[in-house]
């Protein structure tokens, strides 16, 4: 497929429209402002489960078409490349049957729920190369200007031999206990909670920097806000009334350590994140 102004471009396919999947849309509308693409990318199509949502989302992130199939995306002749932005429970399904089709895949992170299907996936993956169809995960602090200048210090020796890497992500936007309990915060949506949505992005650029493999992975893990309201929760005499959370962004085991945050610490960690109440 050729764009207007002569240059090959390909055809983009995404399925999911949230959070990731307004960043990933603002990306291919503007990247050939910012970069010298070897192609230009064409937002065909946009992927969703609720009709009006999924129209709206195609309208303000600027899609060309819609559909509330995944597969019916994947099937569509104008989508060259398909890019996954929904939760990790449904990557695998997804990646598989577009490699299998010959469209290249774009993956958010964490790739997968489980061992098991990123081993499946990276199969597929090697399958479809063989055959010159791409795929890659979105990992992508590697191309931040700090961390490309810190490979670069690296591979030149002018830090000399590395003895230890030490990393942290520090997020807050899910810290306080009144925040409502969503995907991110369930474990058969989420899979390995903040160790994979998170800590993905520090195992690869660890390995990214030194440019070397992990060899053994160690963690503990706890569970600090055991309960959160639901969306759309309804209020009993003028209270919120509380559900139990579903095993929040933590690994696939509830915790290492069982131990109930207290209420004062509560509000501590409430007000770090900038929403301290009386």
């Amino acid at each position: 497929m050729d764009s207007q102004n002569g240059s090959p471009a390909i055809g983009v396919g995404m399925v999911g429209y949230a959070f990731t999947g307004r960043a990933h849309s603002h990306a291919w509308r503007t990247v050939a402002c910012a970069f010298d693409l070897p192609m230009r990318p064409i937002m065909a199509a946009l992927a969703g489960r609720e009709q009006a949502a999924l129209e709206e989302a195609a309208r303000r992130q600027v899609w060309a078409a819609t559909e509330t199939d995944w597969r019916a995306l994947i099937a569509r002749p104008d989508a060259q490349l398909v890019d996954i932005c929904t939760p990790g429970s449904s990557h695998a399904e997804i990646a598989i049957e577009a490699l299998e089709a010959g469209k290249h895949v774009l993956c958010e992170k964490p790739l997968a729920n489980s061992v098991e299907e990123a081993e499946t996936m990276a199969a597929a993956a090697a399958t479809a190369s063989r055959r010159g169809v791409r795929s890659m995960v979105g990992l992508s602090y590697r191309r931040t200007q700090a961390l490309a200048m810190a490979r670069r210090l690296i591979v030149e020796g002018r830090l000399g031999s590395l003895r230890h890497v030490r990393a942290q992500y520090l997020q807050d936007w899910i810290v306080d206990p009144e925040f409502p309990l969503v995907w991110r915060l369930q474990r058969e949506h989420a899979g390995s909670g903040a160790l994979g949505d998170l800590g993905a992005h520090i195992v690869d650029l660890a390995q990214y920097l030194v440019g070397e493999q992990l060899s053994g992975v160690s963690a503990l893990t706890e569970t600090f806000v055991r309960e959160r309201p639901l969306r759309g929760v309804l209020r009993a005499r003028g209270r919120r009334r509380r559900f139990g959370a579903a095993r929040p962004r933590h690994g696939g085991r509830r915790s290492v350590v069982h131990r109930a945050v207290p209420r004062r610490r509560r509000r501590v960690l409430r007000g770090h994140a900038g929403r301290r109440r009386p």
